[in-house]
């Protein structure tokens, strides 16, 4: 809050009926921002509606900026601030934990450290975050910054990471949270041009139900429109999609953000309309309240060209006043206009930025996530009985934390990792041997023609960057590769750091193919050829397609991107100090020329484990132990149902850890649909939970099934149905572990 509002607002102090109503905060949002947007000028309002909104110092209204700068990313906060912050495991990361409290833990530590910002006078706290689309195709450039491939487990996760980061004060919200891109929105190459065409039945069974729930469920007071067109219909400008399903039928009461240069798009790439003033009006009638701005053709649609739309009959001035009561209600809820004193979250200090707390629970975040693959023979963990190790591979020193990232203070590599967990007991050597991936001239001619261009906020990022690939590419891999196979046959043990990073996809840029970027499969064999005494740390942002190395590796470990402390988790796991029970959060397929092309939104063509009817390498809810489990005793309360009236079945189990090392087990119970007249998912998951264990203990888990867990979309009623028949209930240890089964069927 700025000081001239603190000014204004003391002017009021005293009765609360001498304040105008929106500084009554006896009144509802909606009440105090339709009374303070009644006094705004039609300029004023249009003003409002940017991502960079200026001040109206006559109403104490402060300036607000949404975006941050420019194109800087300042309002990303999926993993941590976009600043010096607590970095924590990039999104797939977290999806591997399986564990929505955890999340939201992590959630709360992030909008911690942004509200502590705030009160320091520094950045507003609007969020585009959390990024829910679903991890159809790992070849996607984003696919690091998403949760699941399956809409259950990402509607879990994004509940728990809206309320951790809104927080859960009935009045005030500690920050807005924006669940993006809605909808249908994973393929880069066509990002601004293209369409998603899905019918509705498989929008509302798939790509729907977590932006639902955030919304229903998590209370998300804001969503960010795509770029794309969602059946032809740019979603920005999609009146069914804003209006019809988000405000009308789910109940949606906040504000919409674009895409940042989608209002452009509407008319310049996708050429929905015949001018801008058109697409101003197109996107504010189907309830597109505020333009992010930075991207794009053209520049700030909304401050432009509203007006003309008003002037010209394109839009009635009652459509931005709607918008903006919208985005008002946000801020109102922000405690923006209120006394500091009254916003509970105002008291939240400095001291919690980068917090050995935090820092702590970025740690645990990182174990959780992590994934144990393969583990021929027992070969993990480690023993600490030898007298040298080789940490090999391109991201073995350094922290990779995957994009929108912060900058913190700390970050720990394997490298770092493995030498404070041994200390001086055991020598350790390390090679790069390869870059992450290839460049050609070309790649350093277009860097060094960005550098001519390049303005004084984009320096300090450029240089990074300039450091960075000569820091991958400066070198010849064949040497490098020849001299991480000499050092391999010199050690006891090697661990192997292999997988992907920003040169090989990102934002506007898929990934090529989903074999190893680069000369890394080389480096792998050659290291293995010399030493065989291989563990695979795969820190990487999608699924590789590795064969080769299942086949012949000993030992694999899935990290993703774990964060600033990922060294110390993966070194934990390595060493036995921490058992990994982390599962899949997606399919790893054997070879991209199983999956349809990447610009084909139809799921039933094979698309994740609800239709991929292949051999995998790895299915999802894969995740090995260091420890065994039983799960036995399933029972059921009931083997019935009646499809017409509410029911609800209770799940009973007992799950024993049988081995050594206390453990965690992610108990998945899936439906599959036995009898339906329409094509179904071979199966879908409907509930989990993690379950820590000790050696010999048991433990009772129970789950409730409803209604809505069995239910499908009917295209021809256009309406939930159940369809009558027989359903068999799964209970497993990832999608195609399945170690009990129970059937229910229609009836009394």
């Amino acid at each position: 809050m700025k000081y001239y509002n603190i000014v204004f607002i003391l002017l009021f102090v005293g009765c609360k009926g001498d304040l105008p109503p929106y500084l009554n905060t006896d009144l509802s949002p909606q009440e105090r921002a339709e009374d303070l947007v009644s006094r705004m000028t039609l300029e004023e309002k249009i003003s409002q509606l940017s991502s960079y909104a200026p001040a109206i110092e006559r109403l104490g209204l402060s300036e607000y900026t949404y975006q941050g700068e420019a194109l800087h990313g300042l309002a990303e906060a999926a993993h941590g601030r976009l600043m010096e912050a607590t970095s924590f495991p990039q999104s797939i990361a977290m999806g591997s934990t399986w564990n929505p409290d955890l999340i939201r833990e992590v959630a709360s530590a992030i909008s911690d450290e942004a509200r502590a910002y705030n009160n320091l006078g520094q950045l507003d706290l609007t969020f585009w975050s959390p990024n829910i689309n679903m991890l159809r195709d790992p070849r996607w450039g984003r696919n690091d910054e998403a949760y699941s491939e399956d809409p259950y487990l990402m509607s879990r996760i994004a509940v728990a990471f809206v309320r951790g980061m809104q927080g859960d004060d009935p009045k005030y919200f500690k920050t807005i949270v924006t669940p993006k891109h809605f909808v249908a929105n994973n393929s880069e190459y066509n990002r601004h041009d293209g369409t998603s065409n899905v019918s509705e039945r498989w929008l509302r069974e798939y790509y729907f139900p977590a932006y639902k729930a955030s919304f229903v469920e998590g209370g998300a007071y804001s969503t960010m429109c795509a770029y794309n067109r969602v059946n032809e219909v740019p979603a920005c400008a999609n009146d069914w999609l804003l209006n019809d399903i988000l405000r009308d039928e789910w109940g949606f009461d906040g504000f919409v953000v674009s895409d940042c240069g989608a209002i452009s798009d509407i008319i310049h790439q996708h050429q929905y309309t015949d001018n801008q003033a058109q697409a101003v009006a197109a996107a504010l009638k189907a309830g597109m309240d505020l333009e992010c701005e930075g991207g794009g053709d053209e520049q700030q649609l909304y401050d432009k060209y509203m007006k003309q739309a008003l002037d010209e009959g394109y839009l009635e001035e009652s459509y931005i006043d709607q918008s903006v009561i919208n985005v008002m209600k946000g801020r109102i809820r922000l405690g923006d206009l209120d006394p500091v004193s009254s916003v509970p979250y105002s008291s939240i200090d400095k001291d919690v930025i980068e917090s050995d707390e935090h820092h702590n629970l970025a740690l645990k975040a990182a174990r959780e996530s992590i994934i144990l693959l393969k583990n021929k023979n027992n070969f993990l963990p480690l023993s600490r009985d030898i007298k040298s190790i080789a940490v090999i591979g391109p991201n073995a020193n350094k922290a990779v934390l995957g994009a929108y990232s912060g900058k913190p203070s700390r970050t720990i590599s394997v490298l770092e990792g493995i030498k404070n967990k041994i200390g001086n007991d055991v020598e350790v050597f390390y090679e790069k041997g390869c870059a992450v991936t290839t460049m050609d001239e070309s790649f350093w001619q277009e860097l060094e023609e960005w550098g001519k261009y390049v303005e004084d906020s984009e320096k300090e990022e450029y240089n990074m960057i300039v450091a960075e690939a000569e820091d991958e590419f400066g070198e010849d891999d064949g040497i490098r590769i020849e001299r991480a196979s000499k050092l391999a046959r010199e050690v006891d043990q090697v661990v192997l750091v292999v997988g992907t990073g920003k040169f090989v996809s990102n934002e506007e840029s898929d990934a090529e193919s989903l074999d190893w970027p680069g000369r890394q499969q080389e480096l792998i064999r050659e290291v293995y050829k010399a030493n065989p005494n291989v563990v695979l740390v795969l820190v990487n942002g999608f699924q590789i397609t590795m064969n080769w190395e299942v086949e012949n590796i000993p030992a694999i470990v899935e990290t993703w991107y774990a964060g600033q402390a990922q060294g110390t988790a993966i070194a934990d796991v390595l060493f036995g100090d921490y058992n990994p029970g982390g599962k899949l959060p997606v399919t790893y397929y054997k070879s991209e020329d199983d999956l349809p092309h990447i610009g084909d939104y139809d799921i039933t063509k094979g698309r994740t484990y609800w239709f991929f009817k292949e051999e995998v390498l790895y299915p999802f809810g894969f995740g090995l132990s260091y420890t065994s489990f039983r799960i036995e005793n399933v029972s059921l309360d009931r083997v019935s149902y009646d499809p017409s009236k509410e029911f609800k079945i209770m799940l009973s189990l007992d799950i024993t850890n049988t081995g050594k090392f206390a453990g965690d087990e992610v108990v998945q119970v899936y439906i599959k649909d036995l009898e339906s007249s329409v094509i179904q998912p071979e199966k879908r998951l409907r509930d989990f939970k993690r379950v820590s264990l000790a050696p010999d203990e048991k433990k009772t888990v129970t789950f409730e099934l409803k209604n809505q867990d069995f239910q499908i979309w009917d295209e021809e009623t256009r309406d939930w149905i159940i369809e009558p028949g027989e359903f068999e209930i799964q209970i497993g240890t990832s999608s195609r572990d399945i170690h009990h089964k129970k059937r229910i069927t229609e009836g009394t």
